[in-house]
């Protein structure tokens, strides 16, 4: 049974790289493709799979190429997809990412298809009984809150990757043990400008047990009794930012089930989604637990 279970999003990326972002109505040449899964839930489960942690996911791809992809894909990284309905002649979702190499920005165009979203009835209570942690991202939203409900019923730990403010994400909050907002998104959600205070605001309100708020390359911070606990962010030649976050998300949480104090596994996951970014590949760039722990013994070495 999977340790990690995950709902949200799952998309087929056809990732890009170009030397400077072309001008509209013109023409430019790619420097290397990538066709690729995606989206912040797949990637964490990814993640967490190229981690050690046994992890699946819970969802609906159409039977298209898009969904056959995703499926496969999934597969590839050891997550498991028994729990995947297949929805006969619909669409997955699906995007296509630019990086652009002159300054290290991606842009996207994404379709969300046609593919329903999954119902509470796709939610295998059986199955999400034997879990540890239940990781969402804020689709799905009804179905989010419904397992979300579940999980806390049986102990279950509910992870939520707050990267957007979608319309009615404020229900999910309650049902949620470990809150890691972005920085937009805790600005953004409370109206604040100091992002301390958006921080304590989101803790008096939710009371989520773990907290953390990401700031980018800037690395962010845990709050804790009222107080910001930074980790580390770790400096590295950027190639593909993509998916970053992603790794973050499912880098803590596996780094949290083989046993991590809260800070480590922070400082955990700011290296691995470091290294990431040292990678070309949104899942292809997520590295190992061997390699991550090589990365932080190095990156000290040389900061002494």
């Amino acid at each position: 049974m999977a340790k990690l279970l995950g709902i949200g999003s799952a998309l087929f990326d056809m990732l890009m790289t170009v030397e400077g972002f072309p001008k509209e109505d013109s023409k430019v040449q790619g420097i290397e493709s990538k066709a690729q899964g995606g989206g912040p839930c797949a990637g964490a489960l990814v993640a967490a799979g190229k981690l050690g942690i046994e992890a699946g996911y819970i969802g609906t791809l159409g039977d298209d190429a898009y969904g056959d992809f995703i499926r496969e894909s999934l597969s590839r990284y050891g997550v498991g997809t028994d729990h995947v309905r297949i929805v006969k002649g619909a669409v997955s979702y699906h995007s296509i990412v630019i990086l652009n190499l002159q300054n290290a920005t991606r842009t996207c165009v994404w379709s969300r298809g046609n593919v329903p979203s999954p119902k509470m009835e796709d939610v295998d209570i059986r199955v999400l009984r034997e879990a540890s942690f239940l990781h969402l991202d804020g689709h799905h939203l009804e179905t989010a809150i419904y397992a979300a409900g579940k999980a806390r019923e049986y102990g279950i730990k509910v992870s939520l990757d707050a990267g957007g403010v979608y319309p009615g994400i404020r229900r999910l909050l309650p049902h949620v043990d470990i809150l890691i907002p972005s920085e937009e998104f805790s600005l953004k959600f409370t109206g604040e400008r100091d992002v301390l205070r958006a921080a304590e605001i989101l803790e008096g309100a939710y009371h989520p047990e773990v907290l953390i708020v990401t700031q980018g390359a800037r690395g962010g911070f845990l709050w804790q009794e009222g107080r910001e606990v930074r980790y580390p962010a770790f400096r590295v030649k950027a190639v593909d930012s993509n998916g970053a976050g992603d790794t973050f998300h499912g880098a803590f949480l596996a780094a949290r089930m083989k046993g991590m104090e809260l800070l480590e596994a922070a400082s955990f996951a700011s290296a691995a989604s470091a290294l990431k970014c040292t990678r070309f590949g949104t899942q292809e760039g997520i590295p190992g637990f061997d390699e991550v722990l090589k990365f932080i013994q190095e990156y000290q070495e040389l900061e002494e």
